[in-house]
């Protein structure tokens, strides 16, 4: 049915690995290549030996209803639970309720990480890890796709999908005849530094989620408190993350891991001071055992599109991702599907 069906697709997010499932389901034959060593993109799991913590996208959301049905797929596949914190908004002096429409919101978690779902979506499908493309040339009306790691990929594709940030795609597109070049580089995507705390305490404040309105800090977590997370963390204590406004991160982008780490901690330590369950002197005594600092350089968008994707049906490329779509993990996930079918209905034609 389908004559021209090799497809390539860069970056194994949610957006590139739900184009990718659709794909293969409707027959085509699809190369993954992703530049890290697992897939996941953005919904992340830092994971070490005695603990683990969600540092990227923290939960998603699913109002969409075929979105719903695929989190309903993730549950019964047990990658996916629902996760019931106990949500406050902080404006630099007092927590407050996130408002009655907000508070029942259903969130989801991957169990017993974030990156769960998109293990299981990858399970069956060709991804090359480790490949980081750095080159796509055009040959008899074919693509060519050449990664730093392995140089030129065997085998030629009728079709090229970008799931990677659009700076990312911009940089390839750019000697390409492909007008979605203009379109990638004409979006400005903004960093966001994650903090992985490690204390050797609980934390009895009254929030296992803060939405932080204030200061250099926009979201702090208590990583324990998600589905299967005690397991295989620390004994005693537990695990936090917290994530430093857009535009705090821009500004120190470049700066050292150790100053950005302490500056982090210390406006959280500002912030549970304004928490009256926790006592001054616990805060006060409040250490981490350890830490990590991850930067990721293209985590928000200063602007999201609302195309859901894009296609040029002269060149045969596509883009896909979270910034075509809202942003958020549903909107990545339906932007990929719905280039899927795009692909699906014009090969068939």
């Amino acid at each position: 049915m389908i004559n021209r069906n090799k497809v390539a697709v860069i970056g194994a997010g949610i957006a590139g690995l739900s184009c990718s499932t659709a794909l293969k389901n409707a027959g085509f034959q699809v190369t993954i290549f992703e530049k890290s060593h697992s897939v996941s993109g953005r919904l992340s799991t830092r994971v070490s030996k005695n603990w683990q913590c969600d540092h990227g996208a923290q939960y998603f959301t699913a109002r969409d209803p075929l979105f719903y049905a695929e989190v309903e797929r993730w549950k019964s596949a047990n990658v996916a639970q629902l996760w019931q914190p106990s949500l406050k908004v902080f404006d630099g002096k007092n927590f407050t309720k996130k408002n009655e429409k907000e508070s029942k919101t259903l969130r989801y978690v991957g169990y017993p990480r974030n990156n769960s779902p998109a293990n299981w979506l990858a399970q069956g499908l060709n991804v090359l890890t480790e490949s980081t493309v750095n080159s796509i040339h055009k040959q008899e009306n074919q693509w060519q796709v050449s990664s730093k790691e392995d140089g030129l990929h065997v085998d030629n594709f009728d079709f090229l999908i970008l799931a990677i940030p659009a700076p990312q795609a911009a940089l390839l597109l750019n000697n390409t005849k492909s007008d979605l070049a203009k379109l990638c580089a004409g979006i400005t995507m903004q960093p966001c530094f994650a903090l992985m705390v490690r204390f050797n305490q609980i934390i009895n404040c009254q929030f296992d989620g803060l939405f932080i309105n204030t200061g250099l800090l926009s979201w702090a977590a208590r990583d324990s408190s998600k589905p299967g997370r005690r397991q295989g963390n620390l004994n005693q204590g537990e695990i936090w993350v917290l994530h430093a406004s857009s535009q705090w991160s821009e500004a120190h982008v470049d700066d050292a891991k150790d100053s950005v780490a302490q500056q982090m901690l210390e406006e959280f330590t500002k912030i549970l001071h304004f928490d009256d369950s926790l006592s001054t002197i616990a805060t006060i005594a409040l250490a981490p055992q350890s830490y990590d600092l991850h930067r990721w350089l293209y985590a928000d968008c200063e602007s999201y599109l609302m195309d859901v994707y894009e296609f040029d049906s002269e060149q045969n490329i596509g883009l896909c991702g979270d910034w075509l779509n809202n942003g958020k993990v549903q909107g990545a996930w339906l932007s990929g599907l719905k280039l899927a079918h795009e692909l699906t209905t014009m090969a068939s034609s």
